[in-house]
């Protein structure tokens, strides 16, 4: 019963919010700066080292992201989270980061570094050789490239953070014992 009560007073959604927020953040900081030392994630060509690297820094903070609010959250709830909570909390995490990463594509290519845009454009175009149907298929998705760009990283992002999410809830997952609340009714 005190575990009910505690569920129903305190929720995930500012907490998962708030970490969302900063991991898109993160995310385009870490743009700028995979830019700024040559490192270009959508080259199909990168080398293996910064692959790793890439990869790495993208998605190691943002599974720690998960983490954090799943066990940010069973801390509120008194150290006991059912395998539910848990998965909801951190699965929020994971819905607001995919929402806030394609804006912060969207506004990293179509504001911030407009050049990417024409650089990955001319990458699409290159990578579609001598076919003419290809290079006039890529032409003809030019303007609206941005916004599957943006929702496939949403997507990803969001079934990403739903199998961390999954995994951290059965990994976290804590019920209170019947025989404590036993016990705080006759105390």
């Amino acid at each position: 019963m005190q575990q009910q009560l505690a569920e129903m007073e305190k929720k995930p959604n500012v907490l998962a919010f708030k970490t969302a927020v900063a991991y898109a953040i993160y995310f385009l900081a870490l743009m700028f700066i995979f830019k700024l030392i040559g490192i270009d994630s959508s080259n199909p060509e990168l080398p293996m080292g910064e692959k790793i690297v890439s990869s790495v820094l993208s998605y190691i903070p943002f599974i720690l992201a998960i983490v954090y609010v799943q066990l940010t959250h069973k801390k509120e709830l008194g150290g006991y989270i059912t395998f539910g909570r848990a998965f909801s909390a951190g699965f929020k995490v994971a819905a607001y980061s995919g929402l806030f990463i394609a804006v912060m594509m969207m506004l990293y290519y179509l504001v911030l570094d407009r050049q990417a845009y024409a650089d990955l454009m001319d990458a699409a175009i290159e990578a579609a050789g001598d076919d003419e149907n290809k290079i006039k298929g890529v032409e003809m998705m030019r303007p609206y490239m941005i916004f599957f760009i943006a929702f496939g990283g949403a997507v990803f992002y969001t079934f990403f953070g739903l199998v961390v999410s999954l995994i951290g809830a059965a990994v976290f997952k804590k019920v209170q014992p019947l025989y404590i609340e036993e016990e705080e009714k006759i105390g």
